[in-house]
């Protein structure tokens, strides 16, 4: 119940900001840096104020995320991907997808940009290196793997202002994430991460990941939590891959797209 009350008090919050006006739809859930950046990412990437899209009838803006199943005819779609493999015709105009998999499942043309947004956020801010290793667990596994975390490990909590979850991962020397946009982020900011498994609290398994990762240079694979990998991380398996695509042109292209947009 109290989970339901915060939920449905984020969701005013967002119908309600002050001095917004172009629409945009995200998924407001539990609470995870990933989705809840939305309408301030964009607003840092194109200078215009945002709210959320309360009629989905009308045209909005669809975000990042894993959210192309909630897009409609009047959506303008900005990086959105699959949760999971789903074929099917595409509603709405699309900008840019997250990545191939969502595109193939789509029947999209290759013609479309395609990558998450946040590969873009080393773009809007550079946090200094502060941490050692930081811990990155999914929104859903976050109670469940709290208490596991040892001593000289940063647990990163992604329930919490987003900006601030986006400086401790860019103050870390390595991550090692069990979120997509964890990952996203480290890799953006250059630092060397470890892919942790999907849980069974995630839903649509590694799809959205394989999603992001063909949009890179080269990919991940996957390392089981467990209690002795936290106490002894393999470091040496820490990676950073890079963005394929030009993240000036990128830039540009998701700017415009708000700023010039018919959405709202």
């Amino acid at each position: 119940m109290l989970r339901k009350a915060r939920k449905i008090s984020r969701h005013w919050r967002a119908r309600l900001r002050p001095g917004a006006h172009a629409p945009l739809f995200w998924h407001i859930g539990t609470p995870n840096f990933g989705d809840d950046i939305n309408p301030a990412f964009f607003e840092a990437l194109s200078g215009k104020r945002l709210r959320f899209a309360n009629d989905r009838r009308a045209p909005h803006f669809l975000g990042m995320g894993s959210i192309l199943k909630s897009a409609t005819e009047a959506s303008v779609v900005l990086g959105a991907g699959l949760l999971e493999p789903a074929a099917g015709k595409m509603p709405g105009t699309v900008v840019a997808l997250r990545g191939h998999l969502s595109r193939r499942a789509l029947a999209i043309a290759d013609t479309i940009p395609l990558g998450d947004p946040m590969v873009l956020v080393d773009r809007l801010i550079r946090p200094e290196r502060g941490h050692d290793i930081g811990f990155v667990p999914h929104a859903r596994a976050l109670p469940r793997l709290r208490k596991q975390v040892p001593a000289g490990m940063h647990l990163i909590d992604v329930s919490r202002d987003p900006w601030l979850v986006l400086r401790d991962i860019g103050r870390c020397r390595v991550i090692l994430s069990q979120s997509l946009h964890g990952l996203i982020a480290a890799d953006a900011f250059g630092i060397p991460n470890i892919w942790l498994a999907p849980s069974l609290e995630m839903a649509g398994g590694a799809f959205k990941f394989h999603d992001y990762f063909s949009t890179l240079d080269e990919g991940k694979t996957a390392v089981e939590i467990t209690s002795r990998l936290l106490r002894e991380p393999p470091l040496h398996l820490a990676t950073v891959s890079r963005y394929a695509g030009n993240k000036a042109e990128y830039h540009a292209i998701l700017r415009a797209a708000v700023r010039e947009g018919t959405a709202g």
